[in-house]
């Protein structure tokens, strides 16, 4: 009995330290004759389980690809029926009706609008723009049967917005740990002079009694937009000093910007006929407007009494924005 009691004792006393200052390999070789052999023997257990899920993720990753080729050709012919191309005729007995416009115009900013993740994302002036959205497509980025993340592609019509035809957002998640982000990229948006809807710029008048010719100040300020999703967070270099809050932080927003990328892939793209007739959503879910009431002390934007618009809009692809004007988003409402 007094040598199991010394046993125990010293078990404790090396798990106690947990291995906090030793290798994996010094703490193993550190414990007991009787506790090292056991923990080589599950070791091993552990090495087959691994081997195991090694082989269930590439047979997972194959299923998806398989079965992403069969859900493209319904995905070609929705995208044909939304935009018109392809003519859905009456039922039998049914009226007609007068055709005023084709397909179904805005069919993807209701789906945006109706998802709680995207709609927080969504502000007045984007709305415009995203009346130019005519299809969403998601593909699977697999290499060697595996999985090394996603891409988005937002198919626009022309518009007077920017110059793009599509608009990319890609996720390249680690190989070896499922689901862990490795970086995102998303595509610089050309935009039109005076059309970024990411920034707002003000001018300051000179003050009264100053210089004839003094120029007024001008400030440019990113304002939260659905289209910060193309200049997504960058996971910072290893080698950078961050100090924990601001790494906490933006270990936040990367994890709301890939909830946001994930529910478009995994929730909206394959049930987007769902959420566009409510089916998806609760009442709660639906998007109303609110009044922009963002303010200045010192300057003013277009809607103020002393500012006014300046047409020079910035790209949205600008250095500096970390963030993306996005927050830990809620979860879709589904019923």
């Amino acid at each position: 009995m007094a040598g199991q009691d010394s046993d125990t004792q010293l078990i404790q006393a090396k798990l106690a330290k947990l291995g906090l200052d030793q290798t994996p390999e010094e703490f193993v070789a550190s414990l007991p004759p009787p506790i090292k052999r056991r923990v080589e023997a599950l070791q091993e257990l552990q090495s087959k389980h691994d081997e195991l899920e090694t082989q269930f993720r590439k047979e997972r990753a194959e299923l998806e690809a398989k079965y992403e080729k069969l859900y493209a050709p319904l995905y070609v012919e929705r995208s044909d029926i939304v935009q018109g191309s392809k003519d859905v005729p009456p039922k039998e007995g049914e009226p007609a009706g007068e055709e005023n416009f084709k397909g179904i115009p805005e069919f993807w900013l209701a789906v945006l609008l109706k998802c709680d993740v995207t709609m927080d994302m969504i502000k007045d002036k984007d709305m415009d723009v995203l009346k130019y959205l005519r299809d969403i497509q998601s593909e699977g980025l697999v290499i060697e049967g595996v999985s090394h993340g996603f891409k988005l592609r937002f198919y626009f019509d022309a518009n007077p917005y920017f110059t793009n035809e599509v608009l990319e957002k890609t996720y390249y998640m680690l190989p070896e740990d499922d689901g862990v982000l490795e970086r995102a990229e998303g595509t610089k948006i050309e935009w039109s002079p005076g059309k970024d809807v990411t920034v707002k710029i003000m001018k300051k008048k000179p003050k009264k009694g100053g210089k004839g010719d003094a120029k007024p100040q001008v400030k440019t300020e990113r304002v939260d937009s659905f289209f910060n999703f193309f200049d997504p967070p960058q996971v910072p270099d290893s080698e950078e000093e961050i100090d924990e809050d601001t790494m906490e932080e933006l270990q936040a927003i990367i994890e709301a910007d890939y909830e946001v990328g994930a529910t478009i892939r995994e929730k909206l793209i394959p049930e987007a006929v769902s959420w566009y007739t409510g089916e998806a959503v609760d009442e709660d879910g639906l998007y109303i407007p609110d009044e922009d009431e963002d303010e200045d002390e010192e300057f003013n934007d277009e809607e103020g009494e002393e500012g006014e618009e300046d047409e020079a809009g910035a790209g949205a692809g600008g250095e500096g924005q970390a963030a993306g004007g996005q927050q830990q988003p809620p979860e879709c409402k589904q019923q």
